[in-house]
């Protein structure tokens, strides 16, 4: 159940807030941003998905929640002009090569360091506009700071994270393993080489769930009731006196 990830649902959050006129309405309510560190093959994105369906029906304001993953990439070089191939520099599986570095230093692509830069302050710029849901890139690291956020990191048994693949991706046990490996280094590289932290420290996070033991439905619902009491977003928003009509 991945509805809430559709690059239909990034493309209208990003017209309705960084479009050139744009002018946000006074905001009623406190609008959270959640991040969700994963394991591959944990669920995270699905996770994320039913959040954000939750917080939808649950919330008092029943504001829609925009998740942002890969999608996060395209909102990047839009907004900082860069070219289309630039993304396949931004992966967080890829690794510098000696014609990346050569590239790099004849000026045919910016530093892998600039564009962790940019990532980085796209990240907290979405995060500060709330009701967003950022998946991967040490997006828990960018917004540490940030009061309205929510950390989360997803994980499971490595023997359950492979079985998932095998399903999803039609894998035999040994590719579904290497599969499994490669991502689950390379986002630990990446928070490592970036921002000099380890993905599994749990003190990173304010909720870390186990998706062997509680469903993909029960993670969504746990996180969603817990931001919902945390930044009492059950309330319905009362107008001062003043802003009555």
């Amino acid at each position: 159940m991945l509805e809430n990830i559709g690059s239909d649902k990034c493309e209208t959050f990003i017209e309705r807030h960084f479009g050139p006129h744009i002018k946000e309405p006074p905001g009623y309510y406190i609008k959270p941003a959640i991040t969700i560190a994963r394991e591959e093959g944990a669920g995270g994105l699905t996770v994320a998905s039913n959040l954000a369906e939750y917080l939808q029906k649950n919330t008092a304001s029943h504001e829609e929640w925009t998740v942002f993953s890969h999608h996060l990439v395209a909102k990047v070089l839009e907004e900082h002009k860069l070219h289309k191939r630039i993304g396949d520099f931004m992966k967080e599986d890829h690794k510098g090569s000696l014609i990346d570095a050569f590239e790099e230093f004849i000026g045919l692509h910016p530093s892998t360091w600039t564009l962790v830069e940019k990532t980085n302050a796209t990240i907290l710029r979405l995060a500060q506009i709330g009701n967003v849901i950022l998946v991967g890139r040490g997006a828990n690291i960018v917004t540490s700071e940030l009061q309205t956020a929510f950390h989360v990191h997803i994980v499971g048994s490595l023997e359950k994270r492979i079985e998932r693949a095998q399903k999803v991706f039609n894998l035999d046990e040994k590719a579904a393993f290497d599969y499994i490996k490669k991502k689950d280094e390379a986002r630990k590289r990446y928070i490592k080489d970036n921002f000099g932290k380890n993905l599994n420290d749990p003190l990173l996070y304010h909720v870390v769930i186990n998706t062997d033991l509680i469903n993909y439905e029960e993670a969504a619902q746990l996180i969603g009731n817990t931001v919902i009491k945390r930044f009492k977003l059950d309330i319905p928003y009362k107008a001062p006196q003043s802003m009555a009509i």
